[in-house]
């Protein structure tokens, strides 16, 4: 029998304030008294056995990272699917779609982790309502809230946790760390420390967000952004303005889109929207040429601070690196060896960066940690049988019945082994002794 999930509603559906898809399912796996990798786990069984859903099917990951499922990819489509079947509620824009759909890739746009504005998280329980992370909040562009111009909070400002655990045991609002307010602020914001209303603060997202919950991504037609940039150029070209057509972004990647029809990224695509003076959803819905009333201007405002690109090169010290791994390679072998992922945090780098410089050193740590690993799996197998001999042993010397699931309990309390261990260890005992 397919067991349902509770019917969540999504918080701030149909508005630019709507819930981001990982707030849900953090929020949900909350309400459920579950963490979150439990409650994923349990909704990728359920549809599995439910014979009237009809969405995709994924394989469900061990872990994964917000920015992972806020753009549309067969994972993100995947959850959706799955948690609109088992809730009942329309989750179609919790995550950033367009930026797969209507933009060409754009991974920098999306911050990692959770942003909150404490004083929107302090309105919310003013007015009696569940707190929750904006999708607005995991856009690089919007750094301050537009509705308080107070500057967006990525880490408790107590302990500094960036409350993205899977062990969520307190609602959104309380840190996960230290079990106080997320919306409390070392800084509180004034006169002086507010956004000046006249600045830009990615307005132009948040308008694209507004647009999208109002009309829907299926109102996007595709290749509308390309659709856009051939009329804007057909336009110049009959007024001879050719010049002036490449200064609204560059030459090469206006004719990119003319003649190849390539995509632009969300940053480039910001850049347009703003020297025509036209929303962003008016270009990539292929409807530039009929809405902006500055095709003909001469002169264009420079691009505010935060349409700058995003990417900067770090410039990493490649030999100190190696040197820090042939250290690590070096180490006393009897400690607990690190996995790949846990070396890149502890050198500060990324694991695509190590696989990529140092493909001698990776394969030493993984195959180093994969050994230690089935070491350990083999001793925990080891003791579970040598344990669940001697227990039935001692019963029967004693003359009590032999019970295996008495047995499971005292050598769970005892040892602490995984259940699937302790059970087939405790069934192959006990079939020897029968």
């Amino acid at each position: 029998m397919t067991v349902k999930l509770f019917p969540i509603p999504v918080r701030g559906m149909g508005t630019a304030e709507i819930e981001s898809l990982p707030s849900y399912i953090h929020r949900a796996a909350y309400n459920h008294g579950i963490f979150v990798g439990e409650l994923l786990r349990f909704a990728g069984r359920q549809v599995r056995r439910d014979a009237t859903y009809q969405g995709r099917l994924e394989n469900t990951p061990k872990y994964l990272q917000n920015h992972e499922i806020l753009r549309s990819n067969k994972l993100s489509d995947y959850l959706v699917d799955v948690f609109e079947h088992l809730t009942g509620q329309d989750l179609s824009g919790t995550y950033a779609s367009v930026l797969s759909t209507a933009f060409n890739r754009s991974s920098h746009e999306i911050v990692e982790g959770f942003r909150w504005c404490p004083e929107c998280i302090d309105e919310m329980l003013a007015l009696g309502e569940e707190p929750y992370f904006k999708l607005i909040w995991h856009f690089r562009a919007i750094s301050v809230c537009p509705i308080h111009r107070s500057t967006l909070l990525q880490a408790c400002d107590h302990c500094g946790c960036k409350q993205t655990s899977y062990r969520r045991v307190r609602p959104l609002h309380i840190c996960q760390g230290c079990g106080k307010p997320i919306s409390y602020r070392k800084a509180p914001v004034s006169g002086e420390s507010a956004m000046p209303t006249w600045m830009n603060a990615g307005r132009d997202v948040l308008q694209l967000v507004s647009d999208l919950q109002k009309y829907g991504k299926s109102s996007l037609p595709e290749d509308g952004l390309v659709t856009s940039v051939n009329q804007l150029f057909d336009h110049y070209w009959r007024l001879d303005k050719e010049d002036k057509f490449y200064e609204l972004l560059s030459r090469d990647k206006l004719l990119s889109v003319v003649h190849y029809g390539r995509r632009l990224c969300l940053n480039d695509a910001r850049k347009l929207s703003f020297r025509l003076g036209i929303s962003l959803y008016d270009l990539i819905s292929g409807n530039a040429a009929n809405t902006t009333p500055l095709l003909a201007i001469d002169d264009y405002c420079p691009f505010p601070d935060s349409f700058r690109d995003p990417v900067r090169r770090e410039v990493r010290n490649h030999d100190a690196i190696l040197q820090k791994l042939i250290a690590l390679s070096a180490s006393d072998q009897d400690d607990e060896p690190m996995s790949l992922k846990a070396t890149a945090r502890w050198l500060g780098v990324s694991v695509g960066y190590i696989e990529y410089r140092f493909p001698v050193q990776v394969k030493q740590i993984t195959s180093r940690y994969r050994h230690f690993k089935q070491t350990e799996h083999l001793k925990k197998i080891y003791l579970a049988q040598r344990r669940s001999l001697e227990y039935f042993l001692s019963e029967s010397e004693g003359g009590a019945p032999k019970s295996r699931k008495q047995a499971y309990r005292f050598l769970k309390a005892e040892t602490g082994l995984p259940k699937w261990v302790l059970k087939k260890a405790i069934q192959t005992a006990y079939n020897a002794m029968s």
